[in-house]
């Protein structure tokens, strides 16, 4: 029988190959994510003028309003902005993460798709506090001995 003399690897020594490989691997081919948010900047946009006009409005007639109406409807005005919004926002955030991050803090996700793409999907799929949920577990998950292709 023959034995091998070499010493096993530590856990520092096999993340650092790993990392030496994953970099190797996305160098030959970074693969940023094609999708655009004209669609998204768009309702962004419009919603943001829906609720300044409101704002201005309510200012504006404050004098027909009392204090906690005008407050009522200050408030529902941005509760509604954000609620309509808030799949935007972070899809918006996801898109510059995914643009202008660099290589070196993409490269250390050891799933396919990757972390930043799992959350886009799952929010696309699921809303946007299922599909959170979902990405920070898989977030959770992105350290070794994990890793491999999952879908969401």
């Amino acid at each position: 029988m023959e034995q091998h003399n070499q010493k096993p690897m530590t856990d520092k020594e096999i993340l650092k190959a790993f990392h030496r490989y994953r970099k190797a691997e996305l160098e030959c081919s970074v693969v940023r994510p094609v999708f655009t948010l004209k669609k998204e900047l768009a309702l962004l946009i419009a919603g943001s003028i829906v609720l300044s006009t409101v704002m201005i409005v309510s200012v504006h007639f404050h004098n027909c309003f009392s204090g906690v109406q005008l407050a009522a409807i200050l408030t529902a005005a941005v509760v509604l902005f954000i609620r309509s919004q808030s799949k935007n926002l972070l899809l918006l955030l996801i898109f510059l993460y995914q643009r202008f991050a660099p290589a070196s803090v993409r490269s250390v996700c050891l799933f396919t798709p990757s972390c930043s793409e799992y959350m886009r999907l799952s929010v696309l799929k699921y809303g946007v506090c299922r599909g959170c949920v979902k990405g920070l577990r898989r977030l959770r998950k992105c350290h070794p001995p994990n890793g491999g292709i999952d879908e969401p």
